[in-house]
């Protein structure tokens, strides 16, 4: 889960949804995603997958590479490897 490795997507997520003025409904109808679903996803009880970000990026009215960029704005990278075990290459 998202806040087990302090990745933040809903924060970026929802930051982008407001920069465009809709709402959660409008974006979840615009996405073809449910509403509660984006409502997860803003609230970091759910993760997107890759397939819930194109289609999220179809509802911001954006390409899936600027929807990334904007919500890697809100990671924090550095605790991701914490929590990783070691692995030999």
């Amino acid at each position: 889960m998202a806040n087990d490795k302090n990745i933040f997507v809903g924060e970026g997520l929802r930051r982008l949804r407001k920069s465009i003025g809709k709402t959660q409904d409008k974006l979840a109808h615009d996405s073809k995603l449910d509403r509660s679903y984006v409502g997860r996803l803003e609230n970091d009880k759910a993760d997107p997958s890759l397939f819930t970000i194109f289609k999220l990026s179809k509802g911001l009215e954006m390409e899936p590479h600027e929807v990334v960029k904007e919500i890697q704005k809100d990671i924090d990278f550095d605790s991701i490897f914490e929590a990783e075990p070691d692995r030999e290459p």
